[in-house]
């Protein structure tokens, strides 16, 4: 072999590098943006460690590459439906599902009257890049909720009948989560959720159950 090609020879044992990585080890991560082309999102990766359960980290992560099975998506699928949201008549994406129609308004201005306004948001990618890059137990707790309201808005099956219904459900997926937070992040998300109880009760004028 090494009369039909020479080589170079070298003294330092020979060792596996992986090119995609900055520190030449394989990861699945790096093989997988490589592989799908997809843009990087700094801000996507602390999801993963978020204290909520992984179905709903994965529902996250859909919803925020655009891949859930919204009405612009099903199509693509050679699925049923023309892509427009059935209430809002217009395309029904994941951002409009989240923020557009009538009940992602009124959630988000719940979640605002209740924990401030750092919690207005008007366009998703600048919302996320400001609050999903904060560091430590706000970052972990800015998850927790966003994901709440997410799944709230994404379980409804049709307009609730008072903007109130969607605020209690949001609140139990909340509380159900509770103890999947850190012992150290808990008395924080217990302010929250004693807020947006406190909230919902004089919105509603009924004590949540």
């Amino acid at each position: 072999m090494r009369e039909i090609v020479p080589l170079p020879l070298s003294q330092d044992p020979d060792s596996v590098s992986w090119s995609l990585s900055p520190w030449g080890e394989f990861s699945v991560s790096s093989a997988y943006q490589a592989v799908c082309r997809l843009p990087v999102l700094s801000w996507l990766s602390p999801l993963w460690k978020a204290p909520m359960p992984l179905k709903i980290k994965i529902f996250v992560w859909q919803l925020l590459r655009d891949r859930l099975r919204s009405g612009t998506e099903v199509p693509k699928r050679h699925g049923p439906g023309n892509g427009l949201c059935p209430l809002c008549h217009i395309p029904e994406t994941g951002t409009h599902i989240l923020f557009s129609w009538v009940a992602a308004q009124a959630l988000w201005c719940f979640v605002c009257e209740a924990l401030g306004p750092e919690w207005v948001a008007r366009d998703l990618a600048e919302f996320l890049q400001v609050r999903a890059t904060q560091v430590g137990r706000n970052r972990r707790l800015f998850w927790l909720i966003f994901a709440a309201m997410a799944w709230t808005l994404w379980t409804s099956d049709s307009f609730p009948r008072r903007a109130s219904d969607s605020f209690f459900k949001f609140l139990a997926f909340l509380q159900h989560w509770h103890p999947l937070a850190r012992p150290r992040d808990r008395d924080r998300l217990q302010l929250y959720l004693d807020a947006l109880v406190a909230s919902a009760r004089r919105l509603s004028g009924r004590s949540p159950v």
